[in-house]
């Protein structure tokens, strides 16, 4: 923060929006509280529009809390955007009613209201009004709630279309900046009383964190950064291991297993994060930690277990019925994902990479039209190099696929022989010759395992 020294809240603004590349998408929709953070910014945007060649627009949300308070602020921002020439969008929410049947705080259910309607609204990118103040107060809140580095990163200066233009700024920059430059703006009461877990943050624990240290909020906020680049480097690790891991239907559960306790953590995590609806928390890490140990089975979630049988990692899902996928433009849709089909010429033999290999057939003696479809009754296949064929729900088992993942299988077919099966290969009789002419590699790609 020092290095702000004698730079106001426009000056800071700028260097954050060109650092990160903000403003770039031309469209830009703010979120609009009416309060002096959201209005400076609105006053701010309104500056720059025409220089950054982009459209601006605000969103406003009465949470239906504050009553006639609520009503005050929405036709404030409603008066304030037509004097600027500000379409403005507005909705009224019940969140009271929402979180009562969500089981929410008040807090995170306006929160998730907010941004889910801005991201439907948004057209580019999503401006809101977060400070530096704000990100302290997220970080000692994220702290005493037991987060680890992902938490204590504080609030990040973009997040997907979310752009936070004033996250370098302090309150005392833009209270300077409204005085200075006649912005006006409304005052929510609640926020001059302890209601919420944020404003006894703000009240009583900071001011006494700067008796200790006068500089707290610089000190915090270096914390965060540090956090945010040990944070981008284990989730970095923990993807690189995942990729290590995975095998055709799970990950090896010895390579998790013996990797450093803060990527695996993180690894587990990611894995969580991609089949669970909820934010996974840290019990479903150790339950999924000592599964590595001891094998057997956990849920998670209502439809989400997560399995170790065999060595390997896997989810459970739901049985599929039967199903089939036409080919269409080189790619076939599947239930779970889809199956890209990519087209070599013959010279292209000796490029093929021996990892690949398995995946890729030769078509030449292929007239029919084929298809991709799920597991038969009386399905049976020759593996390259193996002894004559066999029925594939016995090949399913000397492969370890677990019995509730075999109908997401998919199995290429001309209607009356199988050419390839994910995980198998192709059938003995359409592996590549030096006389191939016609050769398809083929990628299976999961939605959840991308």
């Amino acid at each position: 923060m020092s290095a702000w020294k004698g730079c106001g809240m426009r000056c800071k603004a700028l260097s954050v929006i060109r650092r990160y590349g903000m403003l770039q998408s031309g469209q830009v929709l703010l979120g609009l509280s009416g309060g002096a953070d959201s209005m400076s910014l609105l006053h701010l945007l309104c500056s720059l529009r025409e220089s950054f060649g982009f459209e601006l627009e605000a969103a406003h949300v009465n949470h239906g809390l504050r009553g006639s308070e609520a009503d005050r602020d929405e036709q404030f921002v409603r008066w304030i955007c037509s004097e600027w020439q500000v379409p403005l969008h507005v909705l009224h929410a019940d969140i009271r009613a929402q979180a009562s049947q969500t089981g929410e705080g008040l807090e995170s259910c306006g929160r998730r209201v907010r941004y889910a309607w801005f991201e439907s609204l948004a057209k580019g990118e999503i401006a809101t009004a977060h400070t530096a103040d704000d990100s302290v107060e997220t970080v000692l809140l994220h702290l005493i709630r037991g987060s680890g580095t992902d938490g204590l990163r504080g609030i990040a200066p973009v997040r997907g279309k979310v752009i936070r233009p004033l996250i370098e700024c302090t309150r005392e920059d833009v209270e300077r900046y409204c005085a200075q430059h006649s912005v006006p703006f409304v005052t929510d009461s609640t926020n001059l009383t302890d209601v919420f877990a944020r404003n006894r943050v703000r009240r009583s624990v900071l001011p006494i964190l700067r008796t200790i240290n006068p500089q707290a909020n610089e000190a915090i906020l270096r914390c965060a950064e540090l956090s945010a680049d040990d944070s981008d480097y284990l989730r970095q690790s923990a993807l690189s291991l995942l990729r290590d891991a995975s095998r055709t239907f799970g990950y090896d559960a010895a390579v998790l297993r013996g990797a450093h306790p803060a990527v695996r953590k993180r690894a587990l995590r990611e894995l969580l994060c991609r089949r669970m609806t909820a934010r996974p928390q840290m019990h479903h890490v150790r339950l999924c930690e000592s599964l590595l140990e001891n094998s057997g089975a956990v849920q998670t979630e209502q439809d989400v277990t997560v399995c170790v049988y065999g060595g390997l990692l896997y989810f459970r899902t739901p049985l599929r019925p039967a199903w089939s996928a036409q080919i269409a433009h080189d790619a076939a849709a599947l239930p779970f994902g889809q199956i890209k089909i990519q087209k070599l010429s013959a010279d292209s033999i000796q490029k093929i990479h021996k990892d690949t290999l398995p995946n890729c057939l030769c078509c030449d003696t292929i007239q029919s039209e084929v298809f991709f479809r799920s597991r038969m009754s009386g399905d049976r296949m020759t593996r390259v190099g193996g002894a004559g064929s066999k029925p594939l729900k016995k090949l399913f088992e000397e492969l370890g696929v677990p019995a509730c993942r075999r109908n997401d299988v998919p199995i290429l077919t001309d209607g009356s022989r199988i050419l390839w099966a994910e995980g198998i290969g192709c059938d003995a009789q359409f592996s590549l010759t030096p006389q191939s002419r016609q050769i398809w590699k083929i990628e299976v790609i999961r939605e959840d395992e991308s």
